[in-house]
């Protein structure tokens, strides 16, 4: 009966606590200075740069807001502002973090979905 009790205990005690983690399915709100989320951000920013028809290469001002949702894999809805830079998109080897902002120029604010599932090399960006 002992063990019948500590079993129990311990599952509650688990399912609980990971209530509290992840919800499969669920979106949750991030925090928006997360280093996770600030990763993802810079690199869907710099897919964006590669698809979007702009000359120059627009650079990570600030995440707006992030929610999260894992799947078959992690999907990142994000809201971030980034603002347009003097460094030419059709410059070689050039990164958009290294640029200097062209305050001349107004910020933008995309709203972004990324698609994550580092396993199975998954990196999709999509605007919204």
């Amino acid at each position: 009966m002992f063990h019948l009790v500590l079993w129990f205990s311990a599952f509650v005690i688990i399912s609980k606590n990971s209530a509290k983690i992840m919800q499969f399915g669920r979106e949750a709100q991030s925090n928006v200075n997360d280093p996770e989320i600030q990763e993802i951000a810079e690199k869907a920013l710099e897919k964006v740069n590669m698809k979007m028809n702009y000359r120059n290469l627009y650079k990570l001002v600030k995440v707006i807001n992030a929610r999260t949702q894992t799947i078959a894999g992690m999907k990142y809805y994000l809201t971030i502002l980034a603002a347009p830079t003097t460094c030419r998109k059709s410059s070689k080897n050039v990164n958009a973090a290294n640029c200097v902002i062209d305050k001349s120029k107004p910020e933008k604010k995309f709203k972004i979905e990324v698609w994550s599932a580092p396993w199975q090399n998954i990196f999709e960006v999509t605007l919204i």
